[in-house]
């Protein structure tokens, strides 16, 4: 009586153990196995292969384990069956042909396609019109993965080369450069400068530079040469009036009959001392 008493608390252990442990097990770790691999770990542990679900990934191999359902180290009753995710790699899309759409219209069509609108190259065309795309980097075609950056290059149209308006009427010089397909823009501040007031004083772009039809060009307005004081070099030596003439910000010419030719002394200049001239004008003096 005492082993049938012993035999049946083993028994009824055993059966509470079967009951609470003995019929469960654990997922085993498979991700990154392949799938071959994971299955076959799934059997030797009592489990049947469930569905298997593919899915893109940039970090999991292809064919090999991204996920189970439920998750390793799960407890789960034998038998029962588990879900594989399966790696297709990363997801690769085709460039699509932009050339000849307008660039908001190419950064749309790339968003759509899972890609990403890049930098931005503008360069002249005589075939694209202005604000329209020439082509991608890389080109149409190439497979990227999704996410990836496309450049794209877009015309900046015609090239025209700027004329030189410097020295010219405010109102003439905007008259030629809009005959040149440019548009113009007037700077607000207005310099000195060797043209008369009024006058275009500097551009930008500056004069036999290259500019797409439609492009801008700036243009400042000269209010003048600036004024300076012209010094007395009257019976001055050569050097000493030339020195001076230039330290006041003139250019110098020196004018020699043929009795100052192998003088030194300056007799006349051609704005009198005390008077003003635009700087950087020339002064000539006289030798005797």
């Amino acid at each position: 009586t005492l082993v049938a008493a012993v035999l049946l608390v083993l028994g009824v252990g055993a059966g509470v153990w079967y009951i609470n442990s003995g019929q469960f097990t654990r997922v085993p770790p498979i991700l990154a196995k392949t799938q071959e691999q994971a299955e076959r770990r799934l059997r030797d542990a009592g489990l049947e292969v469930g569905d298997v679900k593919h899915a893109y990934s940039d970090t999991v191999g292809r064919g090999t384990v991204i996920s189970t359902d439920p998750e390793p180290g799960s407890r789960i009753r034998q038998n029962d069956s588990v879900t594989l995710t399966i790696s297709d790699g990363p997801q690769t899309v085709k460039v699509p042909d932009l050339a000849g759409y307008r660039l908001d219209k190419a950064r749309s069509v790339l968003e759509d396609e899972g890609l990403e609108p890049g930098m931005v190259t503008r360069e002249f065309s005589t075939d694209v019109p202005r604000g329209f795309v020439i082509g991608t980097e890389p080109v149409a075609g190439t497979e990227r993965k999704a996410g990836s950056a496309i450049a794209l290059t877009v015309s900046k149209g015609s090239p025209v080369d700027v004329p030189d308006v410097t020295g010219e009427d405010l109102a003439d010089a905007r008259e030629e450069l809009r005959e040149a397909g440019l548009k113009v823009r007037v700077a607000e501040q207005q310099v000195h400068s060797e043209h008369d007031r009024g006058q275009v004083a500097r551009q930008s772009p500056g004069p036999g530079g290259r500019a797409a039809q439609g492009d801008t060009v700036t243009l400042t307005v000269s209010k003048g040469p600036v004024m300076v004081e012209v010094p007395d070099v009257v019976g001055d030596s050569v050097d000493d009036a030339r020195d001076k003439l230039e330290a006041a910000g003139f250019r110098v010419d020196e004018e020699r009959g043929l009795l100052g030719l192998f003088g030194d002394t300056v007799r006349s200049q051609s704005v009198e001392g005390g008077e003003t001239a635009p700087k950087a004008s020339t002064i000539t003096i006289t030798i005797r």
